[in-house]
This record gives C-alpha cells, sequence and structure tokens, in this order.
C-alpha cells in the first residue's frame, strides 16, 4: 500500500498539470501498476495534492496518582535507590511489609496500582530524584557498595579502589 500510495504522489503533480490526452496516459500507467479501477486511480490523484490536517491526539491522563509516586519513593529509598527493574522485584514483597508495620500509610487501591507498576515506569517517574542524587544521572556508590564500573568505586578499606567482584 505504501508504494502505491507513493507512485500515486509522484504522478499526481504531472497529472494535475497535464492535458487531458496527458492525463489519460497517466491514468493508464497508474492503473496497470496498481491494479486500480479508472475511477478509482482518478480519485487517489486527486486526493494525493490535498494536504491532510493531522489533529493531535489529547494525551492520556496519568495512570499513576501523586499518592503511588509519593509511594513509590518512599520505597525507593527505603530500599536504598535500586534501579527500577530491581524494586519492582521487591515490591510485592517491600509494600505489604512496610504496610502491616504501618511505615507506609496507603490504601488499598494505592498499593495495588504500586505493586503493578512496571520497571520502566519506575525508572522515568524516578529519573528526576535520580538526578539529584547525582548530577550525571548515576547514582553515587554508598559506602560498602560497589557499582558495576570500577571507576566509580569508592576507596576501599586501605584507601586503594577496590574491583567490584571483591568489594560484594
Amino acid at each position: 500500500m505504501s508504494q502505491r500510495q507513493a507512485i500515486t504522489k509522484a504522478s499526481a503533480l504531472r497529472y494535475s498539470r497535464s492535458s487531458r490526452a496527458a492525463k489519460k496516459t497517466i491514468l493508464d500507467e497508474l492503473c496497470a501498476v496498481t491494479g486500480w479501477h479508472r475511477d478509482h486511480a482518478r480519485k487517489a490523484l486527486r486526493q494525493a495534492l490535498v494536504l491532510k490536517v493531522v489533529k493531535a491526539r489529547p494525551p492520556r491522563p496519568p495512570l499513576y496518582g501523586e499518592s503511588v509516586i509519593e509511594a513509590l519513593r518512599f520505597c525507593w529509598a527505603v530500599q536504598g535507590t535500586p534501579c527500577g527493574r530491581l524494586l519492582a522485584a521487591a515490591l510485592p514483597d517491600l509494600v505489604p511489609r512496610l504496610r502491616r508495620f504501618k511505615e507506609l500509610d496507603i490504601d488499598n487501591v494505592t498499593a495495588q496500582l504500586l505493586l503493578r507498576i512496571a520497571p520502566a515506569t519506575i525508572d522515568r517517574r524516578l529519573k528526576g530524584d535520580r538526578g539529584k542524587l547525582d548530577p550525571r544521572g548515576a547514582l553515587i556508590p554508598s559506602p560498602g557498595r560497589c557499582s558495576k564500573t570500577p571507576s566509580r568505586c569508592g576507596p576501599g578499606p586501605s584507601g586503594t579502589t577496590l574491583s567490584p567482584v571483591l568489594s560484594r
């Protein structure tokens, strides 16, 4: 279908400027190439030059409100600021436990939404908070932790930089 549209657009300008005899030839060529009937080909050639007004779709309303994001930030801080994939894996165990010990005061609807949130959505929603920790957008390794790249590791016990394997 896209090939037909490309051929139609290429022929449309030539068709509109041609004489009646030339239009017949262009129409015959287009019908032979596309397999359309002459009436359909004529209509397609006329419509190819008309600019179509494209309306912008209204944005979807956010699924996760501010209460869910605040609870997510709290869980993220409790877990030690992990990535979205690790936080999403920990949420089914963490949220009921925090609610049971009254550390996380949310209703059942918010809790269900928090348990449903996808790892990519977690990363998108916490991007601003992550940026506050480190201007580069990466997390600052805490003592006793080491990131995967040795260049960002903190100093070891003797002041030397530990490799990621040794610090775990």
